[in-house]
């Protein structure tokens, strides 16, 4: 409870509902772009928080989790997708889930190119403002976010992005064999999120899902010059 702090929850949540509104809009505009104009004919291609927003998986768990040092975790309404509409449904599905997490790649790189510019051109400095140093610290902080929420979608359990990515790219027998896995996904997923912090033992997916994230931050840190 030491490091109860509204504020800094607050803060965490609003750029996690940033970085998940671009996500949905990925899978939105891609399935617009391969021939599926559902999404944006239900208004979802949108870059409103607002229709991507789910009460409970958006804001009410991942405040708590932020709030009482719990596991952060969370996810906004599903992009509706008509697999009818798609060309190559078994690729094109592939693609728009894989939309998701480049969007935050992408975003990444915005962000700490972003920092990258106002740090070169302007008088901005972390090391001399103690406001400075804050706004420093949330935007690198959002970056961290916007990968591991890349990191994290990949995995290949369904409902998450990861599922369908390795499904399109499996052969087609496989692929069924593979999908019979689906029912099984969210209890694994729960198990996963919830089970190391219950029995107090090491997260080690989570944790290898850090080092990739950290990893990955880095590289693109030191592409645009931030390292």
């Amino acid at each position: 409870m030491a490091n109860f702090d509204p504020f800094a929850a607050i803060l965490v949540v609003t750029q996690f509902i940033i970085l998940l509104t671009f996500h949905e809009w990925g899978h939105a505009k891609s399935a617009d772009m391969l021939g599926d104009p559902t999404a944006r004919h239900q208004g979802r291609m949108s870059l409103n928080p607002g229709v991507h927003i789910d009460i409970i998986g958006t804001v009410i768990l991942p405040l708590l989790g932020t709030l009482f040092g719990g596991a952060f975790f969370g996810w906004a309404k599903p992009v509706p997708v008509n697999p009818f509409n798609l060309k190559n449904p078994r690729r094109d599905l592939m693609l728009i889930a894989a939309a998701g997490p480049f969007m935050n790649i992408v975003l990444t790189f915005v962000i700490l190119g972003g920092l990258r510019i106002v740090l070169e051109f302007t008088d901005f400095n972390p090391r001399q403002s103690l406001l400075h140093a804050e706004i420093n610290r949330q935007v690198v902080r959002m970056g961290l976010i916007s990968v591991f929420l890349a990191a994290f979608n990949m995995l290949p359990l369904y409902p998450l992005d990861g599922f369908s990515v390795v499904r399109g790219l499996l052969p087609e027998n496989t692929a069924r064999q593979f999908e019979k896995l689906s029912p099984y996904g969210m209890p694994i997923l729960m198990c996963l999120i919830f089970l190391p912090s219950l029995f107090r033992v090491p997260n080690y997916v989570f944790g290898f899902l850090s080092e990739v994230s950290y990893a990955t931050f880095n590289f693109i840190a030191q592409i645009v010059g931030l390292r």
